[in-house]
């Protein structure tokens, strides 16, 4: 059992929102646009980092003679033409996590505009005492409005824990100076996240259990959730 914080800064997308195939859609939209082979699940979980240019770069997408707002335009079409919704467990973690006394907060490279309207539409916005996103869809590093909003907070950092699915979520939180917890399910692999040397949980559904709030992995228990701080 691991110590239950009294916040949670959570990422976004490929930690609540499962949209990691709908990303691997609007890259492949790319790709084909140049003539270039389409790459899978597998390979874009291997290749995925911050900012979003790089992981561009790496897998082959000729930004030198591309407009980059034009890319970027072409990729959110196709991503948003794909079915995307929360994780199965996600809404009863946060219930769970709620009930525990623990706060919550959202920091995302995503546009904050959109990711509001997913809350909204989710049925979670009143989850979270503040969404931190960024003012356009370029996705770049969050490390400096996640600095920003975690000293609004007023908590001391061994009292949170940084929540996400890449390795940039271990970078902030490394910044921050708080725990990290890194979710397999989302936009890089088990592999690359295990190097990073924070747990590994499957994905949001195992993390009530994890800080030792009831319910077996994957299925969190909502009801009669007593807090655990040690």
């Amino acid at each position: 059992m691991t110590r239950l914080p009294r916040h949670i800064l959570f990422d976004w997308n490929g930690t609540l929102q499962d949209d990691v195939r709908a990303a691997v859609a609007g890259t492949n939209a790319l790709l084909r646009d140049q003539g270039s082979p389409e790459i899978t699940l597998e390979r874009y979980r291997e290749v995925f980092s911050f900012p979003a240019r790089s992981s561009y770069a790496a897998l082959g997408i000729d930004l030198e003679h591309h407009d980059w707002d034009a890319l970027c335009d072409r990729f959110f079409s196709v991503f948003a033409s794909h079915p995307v919704d929360l994780f199965p467990g996600a809404a009863g973690a946060l219930r769970a996590l709620r009930a525990a006394g623990v706060s919550l907060s959202i920091v995302t490279s995503s546009e904050q505009r959109s990711v509001e309207r997913a809350l909204e539409r989710y049925g979670i916005r009143d989850a979270f005492g503040a969404v931190s996103g960024q003012s356009d869809a370029a996705a770049g590093s969050k490390v400096g409005q996640a600095l920003a909003l975690f000293r609004s907070l007023g908590i001391a950092p061994d009292e949170a824990c940084m929540v996400g699915d890449t390795g940039h979520d271990k970078e902030v939180a490394d910044e921050i100076g708080c725990a990290c917890v890194l979710f397999a399910s989302g936009y890089e692999s088990r592999a690359r996240l295990a190097a990073r040397g924070a747990p590994v949980l499957e994905s949001v559904a195992d993390l009530p259990a994890h800080f030792g709030l009831g319910g077996s992995p994957g299925t969190p228990s909502t009801d009669s959730v007593t807090a655990r701080r040690v």
